[in-house]
């Protein structure tokens, strides 16, 4: 019976051990970092906005994209012959 008790008692610390870590704990400090990178900024950064003549053209050739489609090649993917 002893011989469990010691052997469990040493199974345990052995996978115990690999929660450890090396060095100071973060506290969270990456997950607080992915969430920032994620987050919207409350104001836009006016210098990475477009002007208003180039939005105005992207948004109509967007429009046009689909009243016009471009005929697309036939692939090979899915046995084009």
């Amino acid at each position: 019976m002893r011989t469990i008790i010691c052997a469990s008692l040493l199974a345990s610390l052995t996978i115990l051990g690999g929660c450890a870590t090396e060095g100071p704990s973060t506290n969270g400090d990456s997950v607080r970092a992915m969430i920032a990178s994620q987050t919207v900024p409350p104001q836009p950064r006016i210098e990475r906005g477009m002007d208003a003549r180039a939005a105005v053209s992207a948004y109509r050739n967007y429009q046009g994209s689909y009243a016009t489609p471009t005929a697309q090649g036939d692939g090979g993917a899915f046995g084009g012959k």
